[in-house]
């Protein structure tokens, strides 16, 4: 199952880790693909110390099959994708 969650926009640094806990991915995800989600927020949270700001803006996605190392026939690999980047100003 694929999933994504992001801000809508920018917010400023110091209220970014708050931002990060509120992200959802929808009520259709479920199982690993959760498991990803908050493994992402986690990890971007660590990113988030090494941006300086004054705003940032968070993007998290992925795909999780499910069913550990094995493949999936028809289903693409299981991916993080964590995007943490720096905003100077608002616009």
């Amino acid at each position: 199952m694929s999933w994504s969650a992001s801000f809508v926009k920018a917010v400023p640094r110091a209220e970014a880790s708050v931002a990060i806990d509120q992200l959802t991915t929808g009520a259709q995800t479920e199982g690993p693909a959760i498991a990803q989600c908050e493994l992402a927020k986690k990890a971007a949270k660590e990113i988030l110390a090494g941006i300086p700001g004054p705003y940032v803006q968070v993007s998290l996605s992925g795909h999780a099959n499910g069913v550990g190392w094995q493949k999936k026939e028809g289903w693409a690999n299981d991916t993080i994708y964590i995007s943490v980047t720096q905003i100077t100003e608002v616009p």
